[in-house]
């Protein structure tokens, strides 16, 4: 599949009809060649997959993050501790 191809690049349905056509293509191959090349697409579909999940929660963390700039709210407890001095394990 050669995705620079001006009719494929923009176009997810000729994509996957594409894939589908050369798995089918290679059904010709005796069953156990078959198999393997079943087993590796599905391997990389999910690689694929994989990897755009990490992409894109890397991107939304990025997003969502505080900035060094902005400005950081504390509430004075968390600060101070326990403001009685009580402490639960005593």
């Amino acid at each position: 599949m050669n995705l620079h191809d001006p009719n494929l690049s923009h176009d997810p349905d000729r994509q996957v009809g594409e894939v589908f056509r050369r798995l089918s293509a290679m059904k010709s191959l005796n069953e156990d060649a078959f198999d393997r090349v079943v087993s590796a697409v599905l391997v990389a579909l999910g690689r694929a997959a994989h990897e755009e999940g990490e992409r894109r929660a890397r991107a939304l963390a990025e997003r969502t993050a505080p900035r060094a700039t902005e400005v950081r709210v504390t509430a004075h407890a968390r600060r101070t501790g326990d403001p009685d001095g009580f402490d639960i394990a005593d």
